[in-house]
This record gives structure tokens, sequence and C-alpha cells, in this order.
């Protein structure tokens, strides 16, 4: 049984060759950390999708309320595809952080090499998780200071940044200081993943789920 409540939910993907219908292709197994209230964690799911979408992760969820979840303080998570929909649907009171790391990433794909630094700068004043006065509004400001700066240079960029749906990479901003860089990104499962990965390459490939 999980517990009724957790403080937060770090959901992460490892991708693993994996044989269906006598072929093995790479598939990505999600990994759903759970923090608990005495500040420990522990793995509460490790789940098979071969496509992401909001009816997958509703199931994902139902399944855990079925072991006794209740309540989760905030849910941490790459940008996954219909994973805010189930969040709304089945948490509606808990708010969702996207992992800022990753948005870091895709960013980065825009520019060349030589003004990867400048822009990771530019990014990093956006972000700013250990300025206390720092705000949603505040960031926000500087996101499209910065698109617009990059964009006489990089107009896909500037659209990037412009569209962006903004608000769940800026939910660390309305909690305290002092734990923001606990929340803004999905880090605190990457040990356990760390630890998965030397497993899963010693292995190589796996014969079905169960296996993996």
């Amino acid at each position: 049984d999980l517990e009724k409540h957790y403080l937060a939910l770090y959901i992460d993907g490892l991708h693993v060759k994996l044989k269906r219908d006598k072929k093995y292709k790479n598939e990505c197994f999600y990994i759903i950390l759970g923090l608990k209230e005495d500040l420990t964690r522990e793995v509460v799911a490790i789940v098979s999708f071969p496509t992401e979408s909001a009816q997958g992760w509703k199931q994902i969820f139902v399944s855990l309320k079925e072991r006794g979840l209740e309540s989760v303080g905030l849910i941490v998570s790459d940008g996954l595809t219909g994973l805010d929909n189930s969040i709304s649907e089945l948490f509606p009171s808990t708010p969702h952080q996207k992992c800022i790391v990753h948005l870091q990433r895709n960013i980065q794909a825009y520019v060349r090499r030589e003004d990867k630094s400048e822009l990771a700068e530019d990014i990093r004043k956006v972000l700013s998780p250990d300025k206390e006065d720092h705000t949603k509004e505040a960031a926000y400001d500087l996101l499209i200071e910065t698109a617009e700066k990059w964009g006489v240079k990089y107009k896909s960029l500037e659209k990037y940044l412009i569209n962006l749906e903004w608000q769940p990479y800026f939910t660390y901003l309305d909690y305290s200081i002092k734990v923001r860089r606990m929340i803004y990104t999905t880090n605190w499962i990457e040990r356990f993943n760390r630890s998965a990965r030397r497993t899963l390459k010693l292995r190589g490939a796996f014969p079905n789920e169960q296996s993996v």
C-alpha cells in the first residue's frame, strides 16, 4: 500500500530495449518517485506504455489511488504528453512543475554552438531559483526580453519562447527559496536512474516487461 499523501511525485523515464512480436525496440519505462512526509523517498511505480497519452496517465494515477494514494502536494515531470490533463482531472488541486533542465536542453537546440553559453546565461537569469524576490511575473518579463534579443538572430527560438506555455515551468516560484532547487527539476530521481542504467547496460535487452 502507498502513503495517503506525498509531498511530491517525481516522474522521469528510462529507455529500455524490449522484445515485442519477436522484435527488439527501445521503449520508455516511467519511474514515479514519491517524497514522503518524513522526507524519505520511495519508488511508487514503474510503468510502461509505448505511446504517451492522457488516457494512459489517467490509468496510472487511478491505479495509484487504488493502492491508497489520496493526495499529492506537487508533481514534477518533463513535458509528458497528456500528463497535464490527467493531473487536472484526478488531482485538481495539485500544482505541476515541469523540469527546467529539460526546458534548457530544448532551448539550446535552437542556436549554434558558439551561442550556447550566452543563451544559457540568459536563461539562468530567467529562472533564478536563488533570488528571493524573483516572481513569476519577473521571470516572464525576462523570458520575453530574451526571446526578443535572440529573435534578431534566431526567429525560430523567438517563436518557441513566446509561444511557450510558461506557467508550469515557473511553479517553483510559488514556493520558499529554501526548496526551489529541490522541486524545479526531476534531478531527485536521477540517483535511482543512474543505478538503473548501470543494471540495464549490463543486461542489454529484455524479453518482456516483467523482466525489466
